[in-house]
């Protein structure tokens, strides 16, 4: 991006940078910035490395460069080097790009889902947050005795009528936290108690796909 300043003739006075934010969002706190500063009349270029960093959807993408064009901010992408946003031919491969970029978003979206649906119809968990009385152990879930004991402390409070918040001030009260080290609340108290069908079935469902794995049947083993 300097390089590109520097063929223009440009400082790069700032960098906005949208780490760890997924690229299908509107509403991103340095992209927020950006639209600020140019607002203001504090930027007058804006170089992208690439297309799909300002965004892989073509509405907001096009959004931002008509207000980009609106507010007079000429935009200079470093994987399209002789871009010109003025060139009607230009604008229309940087649609078409952007059209590419979406689709592709589309399509690795499409084989995570039917990735993970797979892997619920072999019993096997589909992937994102580790369910608490577990770990991960390569593509598997591990039992993690610890946190086993406070499920079956949080299903036998709520089994004696305890409310999630009267289970949550109990289980601080017993010195017993989360597994990021924080006190539990009542809305991770009723996480937990929502996937009773889990800690007792083995049921693991990802969208219309369900299947049933005992050995994930944390209520069970536990008391075998």
């Amino acid at each position: 991006m300097r390089a590109c300043a520097e063929r223009q003739g440009l400082l790069v006075a700032r960098f906005y940078r949208d780490e760890a934010e997924s690229g299908v969002k509107e509403d991103r706190k340095q992209l927020r910035r950006l639209l600020r500063d140019c607002r203001a009349g504090r930027v007058g270029s804006v170089i992208l490395p690439s297309l799909d960093c300002l965004s892989r959807d073509v509405r907001i993408a096009e959004n931002l460069f008509h207000e980009f064009a609106t507010l007079g901010v000429d935009i200079l992408i470093a994987d399209m080097p002789t871009y010109n946003g003025r060139d009607r031919k230009d604008v229309l491969v940087r649609q078409i790009r952007e059209a590419i970029a979406e689709e592709n978003r589309k399509e690795i979206i499409e084989r995570l889902w039917k990735g993970r649906q797979e892997c619920v119809r072999r019993g096997l968990f589909p992937g994102g947050n580790v369910p608490y009385g577990f770990r991960r152990s390569g593509k598997r879930l591990q039992v993690d005795v610890a946190e086993t004991k406070i499920v079956e402390r949080i299903f036998g409070l709520a089994a004696s009528g305890w409310r999630p918040t009267a289970v949550a001030m109990a289980l601080n009260a017993e010195g017993l936290v989360r597994r990021n080290g924080r006190p539990w609340t009542q809305r991770q108290v009723a996480a937990v108690l929502e996937r009773k069908c889990f800690y007792r079935d083995g049921l693991i469902r990802y969208g219309l796909i369900t299947a049933r794995n005992e050995s994930l049947a944390l209520l069970k083993l536990w008391r075998r």
